[in-house]
């Protein structure tokens, strides 16, 4: 990424430049998977957290508050009474997710700053749903990624940050069309300083654990070949590509200095996501500070656990570690990472390409 000359502390003509004019040297960022903070459509109010589920994050509410951005994948939309659009009455495996718009106040008690839209549950009450949930973003202060054009800026001490979304719906930029993709990225990196890639794309499922290197499909649509996009989104650009929609963990690397999380699986799903056999139930937030030109300076991952209800807690047996240690070891053996015990991130600078991302220096 190219970066404006910043002033160091220096005198001329007699004015004095303090170091608060400066941008930052790095930018921490916190980032979960799927989330959906219940939803009224099918058991009316008793699939609703109580207290306007203000309290379904306040386990984690210090990791988020932490970061200088906070994101998340946002699955479902807020609107109060519009009717979905998606699945028909005698439907038993179709899922739509309507959240009251008060519990928007949820997320913004969390710390969120930014959520993706892009995924196949944003269009769940139709085009009217999608307004109305990004105008109650917009009304509590949290930027979003989503449709085409809607791509979320942000001034984070003294650096724009950039957020785009693609997924493998007709709302968004599209996984399957990577050209797309590498387009939006090179165009946003000319006037940010930092970009991130939200991706909602690959299989579903237990059986989807492995990040397989071709086109994914799931239900019987094409789903993309999430390696491949991601690895080309950090040749454009990217210096975040933040991945979900499998429902499970995968693996994560480190390509050209950028990480890549290739899906932070479930976060929350209240009463809805299934959390049985494991895989379903743990979860990862990322923390990932990056360098103001784009690279990766350090990194962490902070385990969870989901429980009954599909609410995350912080895990102190490490399940989700273990996983994509394992997941990792077996899908990227040259560019994956190490994750320590305490949830450090270690990479070789060795085994990167020698070619450095697209930029516009």
């Amino acid at each position: 990424m190219r970066i404006g000359s910043v002033a160091s502390l220096w005198l001329m003509a007699g004015f004095f430049f303090s170091a608060a004019t400066q941008a930052a040297e790095t930018i921490t960022f916190a980032a979960a998977g799927d989330t959906m903070l219940g939803t009224d459509l099918r058991k009316g109010a008793r699939g609703l957290a109580p207290g306007d589920g203000k309290d379904l994050l306040k386990p984690v509410w210090g990791i988020f508050k932490a970061a200088d951005v906070a994101f998340l994948n946002l699955e479902g939309v807020f609107a109060d009474e519009l009717p979905q659009t998606k699945c028909g009455p005698k439907s038993k495996s179709c899922y739509s997710f309507r959240m009251p718009t008060r519990y928007v106040a949820a997320l913004k008690h969390a710390g969120i700053d930014v959520v993706s839209n892009a995924n196949n549950h944003a269009m769940d009450l139709g085009p009217a749903g999608m307004d109305l949930s990004l105008r109650t973003l917009d009304a509590a202060g949290i930027a979003h990624a989503s449709r085409y054009g809607d791509e979320a800026r942000l001034r984070v001490k003294g650096l724009t940050v950039a957020v785009l979304a693609a997924h493998s719906g007709s709302c968004c930029l599209n996984v399957n069309r990577i050209d797309e993709v590498v387009a939006a990225i090179r165009k946003a990196d000319i006037e940010a300083d930092l970009v991130v890639l939200s991706v909602h794309a690959g299989a579903e499922g237990y059986k989807a654990r492995h990040v397989p290197g071709k086109l994914e499909m799931g239900y019987g649509e094409e789903r993309g070949d999430v390696k491949k996009l991601a690895r080309a989104a950090v040749d454009a650009g990217a210096d975040l590509v933040l991945g979900h929609g499998p429902h499970v963990l995968r693996a994560m690397e480190v390509y050209k200095g950028r990480l890549i999380a290739y899906s932070l699986g479930n976060f929350m799903g209240y009463k809805q996501f299934g959390t049985r056999g494991g895989y379903g139930g743990t979860s990862v937030i990322v923390e990932a500070e990056l360098a103001k030109d784009g690279a990766l300076v350090s990194a962490r991952l902070h385990p969870m656990f989901l429980d009954r209800l599909s609410v995350p807690h912080p895990d102190k047996k490490k399940r989700a570690l273990k996983q994509i240690r394992e997941l990792t070891r077996s899908d990227l053996p040259e560019t994956g990472v190490k994750i320590k015990q305490n949830g450090r991130l270690q990479w070789s600078v060795k085994s990167q390409p020698e070619s450095s991302p697209a930029s516009k220096k």
